[in-house]
């Protein structure tokens, strides 16, 4: 299978995996997402108290998140002395894309096994040789950051992917990088998956782009977007005018002042029978004159 095959499978099973998933937020909770899937993370640190672990896991490559197989069932250990908080996202989130795009495992012990690829330092998406790899750090980007979820927010740089998405600077500098060619090519809800993507996204669009009063709280007397101007204050306008000067003046006579003449309600709730018996009563007289 070529390069660009790849790269189709991992990006159509990242849209799957969050409508499977009905994740609706960013950031993804790619931990979250793993537990529900039935894998155990676990945050490992070598220091000679598991020493079985400490074998096996140099054994599946040199990252800093690996996955193995124990006992049919799947564990991610990461080590939280080189992983942030994004770098875990990222890293779990590669783990899963070997898991959904269900990449060929290999024996590593008896009761054991991990991914046929070996795990490699740093993003192969600059130099895809391990194609396993390739796929699964496809999937994780696209996963942390649909496309048509940042089309839709305008947001295709750097630093708010990172701060939106949760990504680490190397992922969210790659996938700003993406969608500068998209927005070159308008690419976007070409394929049906994507477009349900970004329906499923659609509450926290509408919020991001219409925030809420009550999520900002009350506005200030004085605060007032940067491209208008302040509002003068008050006091200093009002020096030196008498009370009477500063009454509202209206804008526009309304409705009511428009009108040639009132009547008071006692009299019209009788004007509409009365026009009615005079209406009658010319009918009558016009007959007589015939």
């Amino acid at each position: 299978m070529n390069t660009y095959r790849r790269y189709q499978d991992a990006r159509d099973m990242a849209w799957r995996a969050l409508l499977q998933l009905k994740e609706k937020r960013l950031p993804v909770d790619a931990l979250s997402l793993a537990r529900d899937q039935g894998i155990e993370i676990h945050p490992f640190i070598p220091d000679g108290k598991q020493p079985r672990l400490e074998q096996l896991l140099p054994k599946t490559g040199e990252g800093n998140c690996k996955s193995l197989k124990i006992q049919g069932r799947w564990h991610i250990f990461y080590d939280p002395r080189k992983l942030d908080e994004s770098g875990v996202r990222f890293a779990v989130a590669h783990e899963l894309g070997h898991f959904f795009l269900s990449h060929e495992t290999r024996p590593l012990a008896p009761g054991v096994r991990c991914y046929q690829g070996l795990e490699n330092e740093g993003d192969l998406l600059e130099n895809p040789q391990e194609l396993d790899d390739y796929a699964a750090d496809i999937f994780a980007i696209r996963l942390l950051a649909p496309a048509c979820v940042l089309h839709e927010l305008h947001l295709d740089s750097q630093g708010g992917i990172m701060a939106l998405c949760g990504m680490p600077g190397k992922a969210a500098a790659l996938r700003a990088e993406r969608m500068e060619l998209l927005n070159q090519r308008d690419a976007f809800f070409t394929h049906p998956l994507e477009r349900q993507v970004r329906d499923q996204f659609l509450p926290f669009l509408n919020e991001k782009k219409f925030p809420q009063a009550e999520e900002t709280g009350p506005a200030e007397e004085n605060d007032c977007p940067p491209w208008q101007e302040k509002p003068k204050d008050k006091t200093e306008e009002n020096a030196g005018i008498r009370p009477e000067q500063i009454l509202p003046i209206p804008s526009g006579k309304t409705r009511k002042d428009r009108r040639i003449f009132r009547i008071p309600f006692h009299f019209r709730r009788w004007l509409i029978p009365l026009l009615a018996f005079l209406a009658v009563f010319l009918i009558w007289i016009i007959k007589k004159m015939q």
